[in-house]
C-alpha cells in the first residue's frame, strides 16, 4: 500500500496546532486560577478595614470632628434665623432635635463604625463557613488546574479559555468591589460626623441619613456576595431529586391499585369469616 507523505504531514500539522491551542488554552484558564486566587488573597485582608483611633484615619478624625463642631454652630445661627422669620415651633423642634442627634453622633459614630464593620466581618465568615465550608476566600477553592493529559479535544480546549476569561473578569470585578468597598468606608467613617452637622437644619438634615446609608451598604457588601455565591453553589451542588423533593416538586409514589378480581375475592373471604363468626 502507498504511504501518502502529503497526509501523514497534514495528520502532524493539525496534532501540532491542537498541542499548540491545548496549551494556551491550558495557560489562559491556571492564569485565570492564579490571578482570582491573589484577588481572594486581597479580599482577606481589605475585609476589616481598621476605622479606629489608630487606623489610617485616626489622624483625620480630629480634623473633621472640628469642622464638624463649626459647621453645627454656624448652622444651629441659620436655623435661628429661619426660625425667627417664619415664627413657628417646628424649626426650634428640628434645631433641639437635630442638636441631640448630632451629639450622639459625635460621641458615639467611631465606636459604632467599628462595630459595624467588625459584625459584618462576622457575619461574612459565619456565612462562608455554612455555604462554602471556608472560613476565608483564600481557602475556597471552586476548581483545580488542568493539566494537557486531561483534555480530550480541541473543543474541550477553547471552552476551557472561555471559562478561563472569565475568571479574568470576575477576579477583576471582585478587585474593584473589594477595593471600592474598603476606600468607602474609610471617606464615609471620616466624613459623616460633617455630614451630621446638617441635621440642625430642614434643608440639611438629608446630608447625614445618605451618608448612613452608604457606610451601611458598603459595610454590608461581603455578607451579600458570599450570601449570593453560595446559594449559587449550592443549587448548582444539590442532587436533583433532593432540590425536587424539597421544592415540593416530586411526586410521591401513587399506591397499586389491586384489579377487581381481587377485591372480589376479598370480599368474599370477609363474607365467610363474618358468616363463622355467627354460626359460633
Amino acid at each position: 500500500m502507498p504511504i501518502d507523505p502529503f497526509g501523514l504531514l497534514g495528520s502532524a500539522i493539525a496534532n501540532v496546532v491542537t498541542d499548540s491551542l491545548t496549551a494556551a488554552m491550558l495557560a489562559l484558564w491556571n492564569a485565570g486560577l492564579w490571578v482570582l486566587r491573589a484577588v481572594l488573597e486581597l479580599e482577606d485582608a481589605i475585609l476589616t478595614p481598621s476605622l479606629g483611633e489608630d487606623g489610617p484615619v485616626g489622624e483625620l478624625y480630629a480634623t473633621t470632628f472640628w469642622i464638624a463642631l463649626a459647621l453645627v454652630g454656624l448652622l444651629m445661627l441659620v436655623q435661628v434665623g429661619v426660625a425667627l422669620g417664619k415664627r413657628d415651633g417646628h424649626s426650634i423642634g428640628r434645631l433641639l432635635v437635630g442638636a441631640a442627634q448630632f451629639g450622639f453622633v459625635w460621641f458615639a459614630w467611631v465606636g459604632y463604625g467599628v462595630t459595624l464593620v467588625a459584625a459584618c466581618s462576622g457575619l461574612t465568615k459565619a456565612l462562608m463557613q455554612s455555604l462554602l465550608n471556608v472560613t476565608r476566600w483564600s481557602e475556597w477553592e471552586p476548581w483545580e488546574p488542568f493539566t494537557a493529559s486531561d483534555i480530550t479535544n480541541g473543543t474541550v480546549a477553547v471552552i476551557l479559555g472561555i471559562m478561563g476569561m472569565l475568571l479574568w473578569l470576575a477576579a477583576i470585578g471582585h478587585t474593584l468591589v473589594m477595593v471600592a468597598r474598603a476606600a468607602s468606608l474609610l471617606v464615609l467613617a471620616a466624613v459623616t460626623p460633617i455630614a451630621a452637622a446638617g441635621l440642625v437644619t430642614d434643608f440639611g438634615r438629608g446630608w447625614f441619613w445618605k451618608s448612613f446609608r452608604w457606610f451601611h451598604a458598603a459595610a454590608l457588601t461581603p455578607p451579600l456576595m458570599v450570601l449570593a455565591l453560595g446559594i449559587g453553589v449550592r443549587i448548582t451542588t444539590e442532587p436533583w431529586s433532593r432540590r425536587l423533593k424539597s421544592a415540593g416538586l416530586m411526586r410521591r409514589p401513587r399506591r397499586t391499585r389491586r384489579p377487581p378480581a381481587d377485591r372480589r375475592s376479598s370480599a368474599r373471604s370477609s363474607d365467610r369469616r363474618a358468616g363463622v363468626a355467627r354460626r359460633r
